[in-house]
């Protein structure tokens, strides 16, 4: 059994752009993801979620061959991949029958992934980049919905795939597959495959767990509080599966569904703003520390041709142009990027981050996010503030001058997220 936990650096400790990415980049499509290239480029991500239907044959021999073009096409893109092994509940009543396979199986493919796409793995020797390889390894996707696969044929696959990859080295981060259910049914238990999985993030051989979160005016409206925040969400499912230790977590999908209420583009683009802070600011049990590692939209690619428009977050392609809820993901690395979160404050919904050049303060003016909801808010300004910009989803709104201390900003929105950037002298 593995002792291992989450990697060299902390959550807390990661910049903005090293937690929001975008996917997915499919293996068998090496060569033709311009697209989400062009995506993830054009909002100054730097991560992707890469994903295989072939990293193994029908008597489950790991293939991790499969990965080797879509790895340098990655690289050459200047794009880090967290590897996703897809497999889904229906591939058992394929013909002929994929079935998910034992703890050997798992752990045969997680040693192989691990051998060959780790930092200083076979590839990246291979191919001259022996510093350079996927970090977090994660398996078997939204198990949650179809909901076909035996619980404890899934704890063995996940404790397989753990294992084996910390055999070849116990820093590299296991993650399962997002699960869908918290944020679509409401159900903590992730229908049974949350606790199914409890002993292997209580013992750390898996490092958090990945929640695809959709927010929807009529099925998950964040504009009626907290309780439709992702936060909520992670700890429901935690207390559920009685987990004591800290685990991390991470959003491989999330978006805000432009539909009924929230069709318009630009309504969505706002809530968007909110959907994002959301997703970074989730913490652990001392309610104050972030334990966010990703934050990935869902999709930054597509089209409403492709994804419908609900979740298309491109308004085209050849070349890739933004809709305005990519926009907002590229104001926000613009401002954030560079800068580590260093307090939460859930009651209020105010946010700290710090950076090289710049602090940022985040506040969700939301109705049932802040206890302080209005048109003004205090701000605690650093002693060598000068000035203070006010930055919302549709880009900047105004530069003020202010002083150290406490300052007060009025004339902002109900119900909308703010930025609030002291740029240092």
């Amino acid at each position: 059994m593995s002792s291992a936990r989450a990697g060299d650096t902390e959550a807390a400790e990661l910049r903005v752009n090293q937690r929001i990415g975008g996917g997915n980049l499919v293996t068998h499509l090496a060569g033709k993801s311009t697209q989400m290239y062009q995506a993830l480029h054009g909002v100054g991500a730097r991560l992707g979620r890469m994903d295989s239907y072939g990293w193994r044959t029908l008597t489950r021999v790991p293939t991790p061959h499969d990965f080797d073009a879509a790895m340098l096409e990655a690289h050459q893109n200047g794009i880090m991949p967290l590897i996703l092994l897809e497999y889904e509940g229906s591939y058992q009543f394929l013909n002929p029958s994929q079935p998910i396979g034992s703890y050997q199986d798992w752990f045969a493919a997680g040693q192989a992934m691990a051998k060959r796409f780790r930092p200083g793995g076979d590839w990246g020797r291979e191919n001259g980049i022996p510093d350079w390889g996927a970090t977090v390894f994660t398996a078997i996707n939204e198990p949650d919905v179809q909901a076909t696969i035996p619980r404890k044929d899934y704890h063995d696959a996940l404790a397989g795939l753990a294992d084996g990859i910390h055999s070849v080295d116990p820093k590299l981060r296991v993650v399962p597959g997002g699960f869908a259910t918290c944020n679509s049914h409401g159900d903590a238990t992730l229908r049974g495959y949350g606790p199914a999985i409890a002993d292997l993030l209580e013992d750390g051989r898996l490092d958090g767990i990945d929640l695809h979160t959709y927010y929807n005016d009529k099925w998950y409206p964040m504009t009626r509080g907290r309780a439709f925040s992702v936060q909520t969400c992670f700890d429901r499912i935690k207390q559920a599966m009685g987990l004591t230790r800290e685990i991390n977590f991470y959003a491989t999908e999330f978006n805000v569904a432009r539909a009924g209420a929230w069709e318009d583009e630009q309504v969505a683009a706002r809530l968007f703003l909110s959907a994002i802070w959301d997703q970074l600011a989730v913490v652990g049990k001392d309610g104050r520390a972030p334990v966010s590692v990703l934050a990935f939209p869902w999709n930054l690619g597509d089209t409403p041709d492709v994804d419908g428009l609900a979740y298309a977050m491109a308004a085209g392609e050849k070349p890739w142009s933004p809709e305005a809820r990519s926009l907002v993901t590229k104001t926000v690395l613009q401002l954030a990027g560079h800068m580590r979160i260093v307090s939460i404050d859930r009651r209020l919904a105010l946010y700290r981050l710090s950076g090289p050049d710049a602090d940022l303060i985040v506040w969700q003016n939301i109705a049932g996010w802040t206890d302080r909801p209005g048109r003004a808010v205090e701000l605690d300004l650093p002693e060598w503030t000068r000035s203070v910009e006010v930055w919302a989803w549709d880009g900047l709104q105004r530069r003020i001058e202010a002083k150290p201390g406490r300052f007060f900003v009025d004339g902002l929105n109900a119900n909308e997220t703010y930025m609030f950037r002291v740029p240092r002298p």
